[in-house]
């Protein structure tokens, strides 16, 4: 390698010395340079182990530790970030979320010096940024200022710097369980390789985001549907108008028809049976008047039970929004405020570390679980108020529903009983009577379209709202579309560069595929996690080692050579011989691989692990520490 060092503001990341502690005491301590390093050993000495650690140290998120790393307390890394001396520090934690702590200067100063140490969360707060963030600023790496939902962070990074042993070699990217979509992917293979600066990552997140919106009101909209449709379609508002003043008008005809019958009626009767008569007419007036309420109750709580359902769909999304909150807080810390979220406001720092920034109340560990607590109960009182209601508004309607036809029956009995009392004269107060039954149904249609009449608007508000959701979406894949057409020759840029490379290491192998003899295409999908060669993606174990080996060197090599290409130019690789590689098919690849990077004029840094190193390489300037023997370790514990 002939050194030249390239421009600040393009990114590199080199590994100078890492140290590993445990009790104040060197568990590990060994010095990288740059080019090519290479850490050898027989199986099982431990050299994923600091794989791993290094992994770990440089921002990575790491909760499965084996017996020997959990007996270390921290890791301190020096490293080189854009030819600029850091010392990095991170304590060893199951959560994997620590924070680290940077120290401006080599490690040999950082050691002798505990004061000059300055601690970056694993979470952006007001006062402070993530490590991330910090990191991202010296790598001189674009972020977005204000949103971390928006950012990648320093593990997404290294996924596809570091090639593990335990992802499956048919992964383009290492493995990641808790925090990965083929959104993610996908940003992290485009802003690496230059062709994505996070502004189509940004696009695509919040296309995600107005699709759910979209759905959200598409399904309201379906439920209300259900109760305001006909035999010919939704009503509209113009139907329930005219249905409305319909029933005004029918209304009105009767009101006049039972003036005029009372000017008419007759006191023909004698005591006895007027008294009757007037008996009678009050019973008829009164289940009238009951069949009007219950038809008028069941319309009601027919809406209620819409509202309820609405009511109660929302309170089991905030349940779940909490318990969310609760495990995003136990996982990153405390959430800070810049501005209030209600007027936009800055928000004055509040001297009481345990208090809340935003509302100024105790945040200590018991009050954050108190606080829980309370509002949790007082989410599932709600919850279950709101099915109580629902359970007795459902019993009510079944009561009135079942209520009606023995009041109509009674109704009917009771007219016949007071016809043929008064038989001609008095059959006017029968005709009051049922005139007064039809006024009351008549209202209660009228209170019955007066809620449709509510929903139909709601529905109009819906409606303009999806549509705005609609709008919202064929904007984002108009920009997205936009951003794919001018990027388009950027991808075919670094894609021929990587092409170039991976079929040189594939053709390279010695053989043992026959598809590797004239590869043609090299194909990778972030999104998709995965890769191909001549569009084939399945091959032996070990062949597919190969396959993923060559296609990540590809891509290490074009950052080295690509000035927008935005990978650190540091490679860190475990699984040279994974998955049963035989000594003589590793090897080559080793001798390939430093050859290789041997070409390579300008800074970079490779560090890979082997059990099978190639004995020439074995006595080279290569190496990197001793060769660990059976029944030695790189960590020392003891």
């Amino acid at each position: 390698m002939i050194p030249s060092e390239m421009p600040a503001n393009i990114p590199s990341l080199f590994i100078k010395r890492f140290i590993v502690l445990r009790s104040g005491h060197f568990a590990y301590d060994q010095t990288f340079k740059m080019g090519v390093n290479i850490i050898r050993g027989d199986n099982g000495t431990g050299k994923s182990t600091i794989m791993d650690m290094i992994y770990y140290a440089l921002g990575a998120e790491v909760t499965e530790w084996t017996d020997e790393q959990k007996l270390c307390d921290e890791t301190i890394i020096d490293v080189a970030i854009n030819f600029k001396r850091f010392c990095l520090k991170r304590e060893i934690t199951d959560t994997g979320k620590a924070a680290m702590y940077f120290y401006s200067g080599d490690a040999e100063t950082a050691l002798s010096d505990s004061l000059n140490w300055h601690r970056y969360p694993s979470a952006r707060s007001k006062e402070k940024h993530s490590f991330s963030q910090q990191l991202f600023e010296l790598l001189n790496l674009p972020a977005h200022q204000t949103d971390d939902s928006k950012n990648l962070t320093m593990h997404q990074i290294l996924r596809l710097i570091y090639v593990d042993q335990i992802t499956p070699p048919t992964k383009l990217l290492n493995e990641d369980k808790k925090h990965d979509s083929p959104v993610t992917r996908r940003a992290i293979g485009e802003f690496l390789l230059g062709i994505d600066d996070l502004e189509a990552h940004n696009l695509r997140q919040a296309h995600i985001s107005a699709v759910r919106k979209f759905e959200e009101i598409r399904s309201e909209l379906k439920t209300i549907y259900r109760f305001v449709s006909s035999d010919t379609g939704v009503l509209k508002m113009s139907d329930v108008d005219a249905q409305i003043s319909e029933y005004r008008r029918k209304i009105e005809i009767l009101e006049e028809e039972r003036a005029a019958i009372r000017d008419k009626q007759l006191a023909s009767l004698d005591e006895k049976n007027r008294k009757k008569a007037d008996s009678l007419k009050a019973e008829i007036i009164e289940l009238a008047e009951a069949f009007t309420a219950m038809n008028e109750e069941i319309s009601v709580k027919k809406v209620e039970l819409i509202d309820i359902g609405n009511f109660l769909e929302s309170l089991e999304s905030r349940k779940k929004a909490l318990e969310h909150s609760t495990l995003t807080e136990k996982e990153l810390g405390e959430l800070i405020f810049e501005y209030c979220p209600a007027c936009l406001t800055p928000i004055a720092e509040h001297s009481n570390g345990d208090s809340c920034g935003l509302c100024k109340s105790d945040l200590s560990d018991g009050k954050r679980h108190v606080s829980y607590i309370r509002m949790v109960n007082e989410i599932n009182f709600q919850i279950r108020e709101s099915q109580h209601l629902i359970e007795h508004y459902e019993k009510d309607i079944e009561r009135n529903e079942a209520n009606i036809p023995a009041v109509t029956h009674r109704l009917a009995s009771l007219r016949q009983a007071y016809n043929e009392l008064v038989m001609n004269a008095d059959t006017l107060d029968a005709a009051i009577s049922d005139i007064g039954a039809d006024i009351g149904f008549n209202k209660a249609q009228i209170a019955n379209w007066n809620e449709k009449r509510k929903m139909i608007q709601q529905i109009d508000q819906l409606v303009e709202k999806k549509a705005g959701a609609q709008a919202e979406i064929s904007r984002l894949e108009n920009e997205l579309e936009r951003l794919d057409a001018a990027i388009e020759d950027r991808k075919i840029s670094v894609a021929s560069i990587i092409e170039q490379y991976a079929n040189k290491f594939i053709t390279s192998d010695g053989g043992y595929e026959n598809v590797f003899e004239d590869p043609g295409e090299i194909f990778l999908d972030f999104a998709k996690d995965k890769m191909s060669v001549n569009g084939r993606s399945k091959f032996s174990a070990s062949s597919m080692v190969i396959m993923k080996n060559a296609i990540r060197v590809a891509i290490f090599i074009a950052s080295v050579l690509d000035r927008k290409v935005r990978l650190p130019r540091l490679m860190l690789m475990d699984n040279i011989e994974d998955k049963g590689m035989m000594a003589e098919r590793s090897q080559n690849f080793q001798r390939l691989l430093v050859s290789e990077c041997d070409l390579l004029t300008n800074d970079y840094q490779m560090i890979f692990t082997t059990s099978m190193i190639d004995p020439v390489l074995n006595k080279s300037e290569y190496v990197a520490g001793p060769f660990y023997k059976k029944g030695e370790h790189t960590l020392k514990i003891g």
